[in-house]
């Protein structure tokens, strides 16, 4: 079976993409991901054209992390709303009009059910909204990250499921407790699978139906 291929501004395949636009006639902006086994990035920079009519790529650019990929998600969300707002959308008339498109995509059905529980009990919540550096490599790049599935900001409390697979639960474990070492104003709790199997059973002794 071959590579699949990524159409539309895309070269490579899916493991190696590249991701190209062009933002005037001689310049265009690159971005593909990058590095070593310990530190992957990614690679976002201007390519010019040269007199041969040939892209190379500059001095201009960034490098982020693949672990501070979620920050870049939000980033994108903040800047589409900031453009709603200021009327520079060609898409959307205002922020409202955005939202109402905008779901939420969940990476797992137990995340999505656990936010329905919280909307029943009124509970305000926020999914994935912070990304914690958690390791470093010896000149400081971030490495490793930690983003916990939901924030309780009435609580002040960031939850995370692990409701999969053990090898999966030993991870979590092992970033939850470095996220505490490192950062021990946070508070995080850690639900377990029996833990949201017992309170999915609370919720349904009730007899109450999630809307």
């Amino acid at each position: 079976m071959g590579k699949a291929m990524i159409n539309n501004n895309t070269g490579g395949n899916i493991l190696n993409p590249t991701y190209r636009f062009s933002i005037s006639k001689n310049e265009e902006i690159v971005a593909n991901i990058s590095g070593g086994k310990k530190r992957q990035i990614i690679d976002i920079r201007i390519h010019s054209k040269t007199k041969d009519g040939d892209l190379t790529p500059t001095i201009k650019g960034v490098e982020i992390p693949v672990s501070m990929l979620p920050e870049i998600r939000r980033m994108v969300i903040l800047l589409e709303e900031a453009c709603a707002v200021r009327g520079l959308s060609d898409e959307f008339e205002n922020l409202e009009d955005l939202k109402g498109v905008r779901e939420i995509t969940f990476a797992h059905p137990s995340e999505e059910e656990f936010a329905k529980i919280l909307k029943f009990y009124h509970i305000k919540w926020e999914y994935e909204p912070k990304t914690f550096p958690i390791k470093w490599d010896e000149g400081g790049n971030v490495i490793e990250s930690f983003t916990p599935d939901f924030y309780l900001p009435d609580l002040d409390l960031y939850i995370e499921l692990t409701t999969m697979k053990q090898s999966l639960v030993t991870k979590k474990n092992r970033k939850v407790r470095l996220l505490k070492k490192l950062y021990p104003e946070v508070n995080i709790k850690l639900f377990y699978g029996k833990d949201y199997k017992r309170l999915i059973r609370k919720y349904e002794h009730k007899d109450k139906k999630i809307p």
